[in-house]
């Protein structure tokens, strides 16, 4: 009982880190893009932020890619197992 509590936890705290790392990462291009520059200067800046996006964030980015791959993984086993079952 205690172990699905933590887990639902644990899920609501990734999922609040990964809207607020795309809320930033979107925040930063919007306001990038709205900014009175040329497009040459305006590249050149979306790649610094990019750039130190990932080098603040690699890890987490990382994390949640790889537990989507495992959620994902289990979903697909769960989807074939039922379209077995169900044949």
């Amino acid at each position: 009982m205690f172990g699905k509590k933590k887990e639902k936890k644990k899920g609501v705290v990734d999922k609040v880190v990964m809207g607020a790392i795309i809320g930033g990462a979107i925040g930063s291009v919007v306001g990038i893009t709205v900014a009175p520059k040329s497009g040459k200067e305006t590249r050149k800046d979306i790649v610094k932020a990019k750039n130190k996006f990932i080098e603040k964030h690699g890890e987490e980015i990382e994390e949640v890619k790889n537990e989507a791959k495992k959620q994902g993984g289990k979903l697909w086993r769960h989807i074939k197992k039922s379209i077995k079952k169900h044949r």
